[in-house]
C-alpha cells in the first residue's frame, strides 16, 4: 500500500494583489469607457485585462516539469537528532524553469522558511539538474512520510502565483534515542550468568574460575562440594555458557494496557501514539544496548504479535543492533485481545528478567510471571500498573520500580540498581 501524501496533487494557481486590482482596474476602464465616451478608457481597460487573464495563462503554461530524488543522511535518524536532506531536482521540460521557492512537506510542525531554487536550464545532464537540501528534525521515533516537493512560482509581470507539489514521498526510518545507562544497575547484583562478576573471577584455581556463591533457589546438584570446603561456604557451578549470558526482556504491546493512547496525526501506517509507551520503547533500546554491550545475549519478547527483530549474533558485527533499533521505529500497539498468549520462557532459561509494562491486563501479567524461572533476577519498570497487578508481580519476587513518561531512564535504572531504590535528585 503506498505512502499518503500530505499535500494534494491539485495546482493551486491564484492571482496576486497586483493581479486582482489590475482585472479590477480593467474593468472599471471598460465600464467607464461608454458613459464617459472615452475611447482611450476602452485601451487600458483591454490592456488591464490582458495582463492578468494572460498571466493566468502563462502560469498554466509555464508548470515546471521536474523529476526529484530525495535521500537523507544518515539514512537512519534517532529521535531528536539531525538528519540533512539531499534533492536532486532535475529539468525534464523543453524550457528553462522559472525562479522557484520550495519547501518540501514534512508531516510534523517545523518552521520553514521558503528557498529559492534558480532557473535550471535545458541541455546536458549537469546542466538540467540542481541539487538542494535543508535539515530536518524529527521529534520522536517512528516512520514519517516526506515529501513531496512544493514549488511556487510566478508569471513575468507578477499577476499570478502558482504552487504545485512535484515528484513522491520518501520514508524516514527515525529509531528511539538510546541512552547510555549508569554502571551499577541490576546487572552487577545478578549471580547468575554476568559477564561483569565472571571477569572479576581473576584470581585462585580453576574450581574459583568455575564457581561462585550459593543463592536461594540454586539446585543442589550445582553445588561444588571441594570448593566449598575450601571456602567455608557452599558454592555452586556456574553456568556453563557464562561467556555469553542469557537476558530477557519482555515488553507489554497491547494496546489495552496504554491509556493514555490516541491517534497519531503524523506517522505511517496510522497508528494509536502513547506516551507511555513511547518511554517504554526508549527503555527497551537503552536496555538491550546496555545488556548486549555488558555481554549478554539478549531475546526481547513482546506480549502481542512480534514486530521486533532479534539481536543477531556477534559474527554479524554493528548490524545486528542496527536492525534491532530498525524494527522498533515501526513498532506500535496492537489490539490483539482476541488471540492467545505467546509462549513463556523455555524450561531452560536462565539470566535476568526485564519487563517493561504499562497497566496491563490480568492475562499480560501471567504471561510475564512466566517469563522468569525461580531464583532469577526480575526487575519490572512500570508505568501506571494498578496496585493488584503490582502486588502480584512483587510476591512473585519481582523488583519493580514505578515511573512516569516523564521520567528520566538513567534514574529509573539507578532505581533499580537496589531494592531500596534510588532517590532521585540525591545525587
Amino acid at each position: 500500500m503506498p505512502e499518503p501524501s500530505p499535500l494534494r496533487r491539485s495546482r493551486s494557481l491564484r492571482l496576486t494583489a497586483r493581479g486582482w486590482a489590475t482585472l479590477v482596474a480593467g474593468a472599471g476602464c471598460f465600464m467607464a469607457a461608454y458613459p464617459l465616451g472615452r475611447a482611450e478608457l476602452l485601451v487600458v481597460g483591454a490592456f488591464a485585462l490582458l495582463l492578468s487573464l494572460g498571466g493566468l495563462l502563462v502560469g498554466r503554461l509555464r508548470r515546471p516539469k521536474l523529476d526529484v530524488i530525495r535521500m537523507f543522511s544518515p539514512p537512519v535518524v534517532s529521535a531528536g537528532a539531525i538528519a540533512h536532506a539531499t534533492l536532486r531536482v532535475r529539468n525534464t521540460g523543453s524550457a528553462t524553469t522559472p525562479a522557484l521557492l520550495w519547501n518540501d512537506a514534512i508531516p510534523w510542525r517545523e518552521e520553514q522558511d521558503a528557498q529559492l531554487l534558480a532557473p535550471i536550464r535545458i541541455g546536458s545532464v549537469e546542466k538540467r539538474t540542481a541539487t538542494i537540501g535543508y535539515e530536518v528534525h524529527p521529534p520522536r521515533r517512528g516512520l514519517f512520510p516526506i515529501g513531496p516537493l512544493v514549488v511556487e512560482y510566478a508569471d513575468p509581470f507578477g499577476m499570478v502565483r502558482a504552487l504545485t507539489a512535484i515528484g513522491g514521498v520518501d520514508r524516514l526510518t527515525v529509531v528511539p534515542a538510546v541512552v547510555d545507562l549508569p554502571d551499577g544497575g541490576p546487572v552487577l547484583i545478578d549471580g547468575d550468568g554476568t559477564a561483569q562478576l565472571v571477569q572479576r573471577r581473576a584470581v585462585g584455581n580453576d574450581d574459583d574460575l568455575s564457581t561462585r556463591e550459593y543463592r536461594f533457589g540454586d539446585a543442589l546438584r550445582r553445588v561444588h562440594w571441594r570448593a566449598s570446603a575450601r571456602h567455608g561456604e557452599l558454592m555452586v557451578r556456574q553456568e556453563e555458557h557464562r561467556s555469553h549470558p542469557d537476558a530477557r526482556i519482555v515488553i507489554d504491546t497491547r494496546l489495552s494496557g496504554y491509556p493514555d493512547a490516541e491517534p497519531d496525526l503524523i506517522g505511517w501506517p496510522p497508528s494509536p501514539l502513547s506516551e507511555s509507551f513511547e518511554w517504554a520503547v526508549r527503555m527497551l533500546a537503552s536496555l538491550a544496548v546496555h545488556l548486549d554491550e555488558a555481554g549478554f545475549r539478549v531475546e526481547v519478547r513482546e506480549s502481542a504479535a512480534q514486530q521486533i527483530e532479534p539481536i543477531g549474533e556477534r559474527w554479524e558485527g554493528g548490524q545486528r543492533i542496527e536492525s534491532f533499533l530498525t524494527s522498533l521505529a515501526a513498532l506500535r500497539l496492537l489490539d490483539r485481545t482476541g488471540e492467545g498468549m505467546p509462549p513463556a520462557a523455555s524450561a531452560d532459561a536462565a539470566g535476568p528478567t526485564f519487563a517493561v509494562l504499562g497497566d496491563a491486563s490480568e492475562e499480560v501479567v501471567d504471561w510475564v510471571l512466566r517469563q522468569r524461572r525461580p531464583g532469577q533476577a526480575g526487575t519490572a519498570f512500570l508505568l501506571g500498573m494498578r496496585s493488584s497487578s503490582r502486588e502480584r508481580l512483587v510476591d512473585a519476587g519481582w523488583m519493580c520500580i514505578d515511573v512516569t513518561s516523564r521520567d528520566d531512564l538513567a534514574d529509573a535504572w539507578r532505581s533499580s540498581a537496589t531494592e531500596a531504590g534510588f532517590i532521585r535528585g540525591a545525587h
